[in-house]
């Protein structure tokens, strides 16, 4: 069985630590790593496969210049690009920032911009996939997921799933909170890629949600994630939200968090990968191996130090060495890409949260309108499992977003300037024709080579 990772980028090392964790259940022959950057592709295939010997891979991981090649039969494609690499990102929240506006590479302006330049591009990957793969699962973790999910199921017949992290980490962190195992969690999430809450929490049959709501200064003090969100804002809602709303919820303290830091997220992001980069390329072309992993296990452990300190007003102190070993222990996306994977080839039902076509799921919006909801997965694919009506004090969140999805999605394959326009003033971040207008026209100049469907 043979799995493409279409995209080479820093987090590869996590991903194939886990399909290794899983080997016994996951009967892989083949890991092909594919990327459009071949000066990367080369550093990650040899690192990549030096660490798949090194921990006892019972695959071969081998790497592609072409992804024609690549995907060639593939049982799954796993995506994870970034078009415009990190320089993108940084533009996409600059241009934002400059104008008072949320500057985030998924969220608001940030997430549109990278919208546009990626749909075309997946879309593109898509139809390769169709010809030289047709039976081939392609599980998206591309940025923003919801909308390339969405771009991916209006207008390719692939079988696409899109998956996010998150909402994995807040059934970790309530489970841990709780004290069982996450395995007998069982959370009614709802709501849209980045903008989702948590309804119920049960707990061998029992709602624990009350329980949480009434204790959510512990969670809070023990989790930073939860800290991001007043108990009394949590509990007006009666919902736990996703990290991600606190760019909604509040809104002008984030930008101006961004701002008193010096610089976006992508910048400090760069400041880490630029020099990770090179040190993983000059110690592979070596062959020190050894110190090459200690390298990379020390870039992610900064990484994961800094997430949304920057947003939040967080200080970081220094990153701590990282233990050997410890980066590559989460269960973060790759542990949801390998349970979509294992249900799907083991012909066993596992109930995960997904991004999904709705298909009735949520009662404020259309079928196709791709939703991230508790849903169950298996060999046949994932469906949405039927949820309560949407609370009135989130729904016009919801529909307003996924308006603006929709016409992102739109303008993105039909390279319309109109659509883009109104699609960006639609936002709840943005709310202004003559703002989106200016955005629009700034991203549009910005990443010119990136869209040519603009021209």
């Amino acid at each position: 069985m043979k799995l493409v990772l279409l995209g080479a980028g820093i987090r590869t090392p996590l991903l194939v630590s886990g399909l290794i964790r899983r080997q016994e259940s996951l009967p892989l022959t083949e890991v092909v790593l594919y990327d459009a950057d071949p000066r990367r592709l080369e550093t990650m295939g040899r690192f990549v496969g030096h660490l798949a010997d090194r921990w006892g891979a019972r695959f071969k991981v081998t790497y592609a210049h072409d992804f024609r090649e690549a995907a060639r039969g593939a049982a799954f494609i796993f995506s994870a690009i970034r078009v415009g690499q990190e320089e993108g990102r940084i533009r996409d929240e600059e241009i934002a920032l400059k104008h008072g506006v949320l500057g985030q590479e998924t969220t608001g302006p940030g997430g549109f911009a990278m919208a546009l330049r990626t749909i075309p591009v997946m879309l593109d990957y898509a139809r390769v996939i169709r010809e030289v793969a047709p039976q081939a699962w392609l599980i998206n973790f591309t940025n923003p997921s919801g909308l390339i999910t969405q771009a991916l199921t209006t207008y390719s017949p692939v079988r696409a799933i899109g998956i996010c992290d998150a909402p994995t980490a807040m059934k970790r962190s309530v489970a841990a909170f709780l004290g069982v195992p996450a395995d007998q969690v069982y959370l009614e999430y709802f709501g849209l890629n980045h903008l989702g809450w948590i309804r119920r929490v049960l707990v061998d049959g029992e709602d624990r949600m009350p329980h949480i709501l009434a204790h959510y200064e512990e969670l809070a003090a023990r989790y930073p994630e939860w800290g991001l969100f007043e108990p009394d804002l949590v509990r007006m809602y009666g919902l736990l939200p996703n990290e991600y709303l606190y760019y909604f919820y509040y809104r002008e303290k984030a930008v101006a968090n961004i701002l008193a830091s010096g610089g976006s997220r992508g910048q400090q992001v760069l400041s880490i990968n630029r020099p990770l980069w090179a040190s993983l390329a000059e110690l592979v072309a070596s062959g020190d191996m050894d110190a090459a992993l200690r390298a990379y296990e020390q870039g992610i452990n900064t990484r994961n130090a800094t997430y949304m300190a920057r947003e939040s007003g967080r200080k970081v102190e220094e990153a701590a060495p990282a233990e050997d070993g410890t980066v590559f222990e989460g269960e973060g996306y790759e542990g949801l890409a390998m349970a979509v994977m294992t249900a799907a080839v083991q012909r066993r039902k596992a109930t995960l949260i997904l991004n999904v076509p709705n298909c009735g799921a949520l009662d404020i919006l259309r079928r196709e309108d791709v939703v991230e909801v508790t849903s169950l997965l298996d060999e046949h694919g994932a469906r949405p499992l039927a949820q309560d009506p949407v609370p009135p004090q989130v729904s016009p969140l919801i529909t307003a977003v996924k308006a603006y999805e929709r016409l992102t999605v739109q303008a993105a394959v039909e390279g319309s300037y109109q659509l883009a326009v109104q699609a960006l003033a639609t936002h709840p971040l943005v709310s202004s024709y003559s703002l989106a207008r200016q955005l629009v026209d700034e991203y549009l100049v910005a990443h010119k080579p990136f869209l040519p469907q603009f021209a």
